[in-house]
């Protein structure tokens, strides 16, 4: 009987509980709700993908000596940065395809591996844009496409060390001859 005495004390207790409960503030004040409903964010437009003219009018269709010229500083750049990191895309790429290959011999992965560290960027594009413009001003360089007169900046700076010829040594200033 205590038992049956219990657990009727102990449902009217959990059924009538909340009803003898004191009722508590909120705990953050809810914000009134607005009068009209906010309308939606509309997605931002698109970017227009057609490039701006250039500030000298059309550029010339061939990438020669000619569209250099007419070309601004900021697309000479340009030019210069997407061609160093179209050669560093690929020289990274070749190479962790490379050293990933497990059937390549010795010989091939080693030529393969000298021709990445060869040709893999190892200046800022700032330098090879310098370069391509002191080749421009010969009259030799102005014969050359871009394409040509990068190949020719990026193999002048882009000498390593070992195949680089050795520095001139300066004569002492008493075998100088005199202006």
């Amino acid at each position: 009987m205590r038992r049956s005495v219990l657990a009727l004390v102990l449902m009217l207790v959990a059924a009538g509980g909340p009803l003898f409960a004191q009722e508590e503030p909120p705990l953050f004040e809810n914000p009134p709700a607005p009068e009209k409903p906010a309308p939606s964010p509309t997605p931002p437009a698109a970017l227009p993908s057609a490039p701006p003219a250039s500030p000298l009018g059309p550029l010339p269709p061939r990438l020669d000596f000619a569209r250099w010229q007419v070309m601004t500083a900021r697309e000479r750049q340009t030019f210069v940065e997407g061609a160093i990191t179209a050669t560093d895309m690929l020289t990274t790429r070749l190479r962790e395809e490379v050293v990933n290959a497990k059937s390549l011999q010795r010989d091939t992965l080693s030529a393969v591996l000298r021709f990445v560290n060869l040709n893999s960027p190892r200046r800022a594009p700032g330098a090879y844009l310098k370069e391509m413009e002191r080749i421009y001003v010969t009259a030799e360089g102005q014969k050359l496409s871009m394409a040509e007169c990068f190949r020719m900046a990026f193999e002048r700076l882009n000498v390593p060390a070992a195949v680089a010829p050795p520095p001139q040594v300066s004569k002492p200033p008493g075998e100088q001859p005199a202006d």
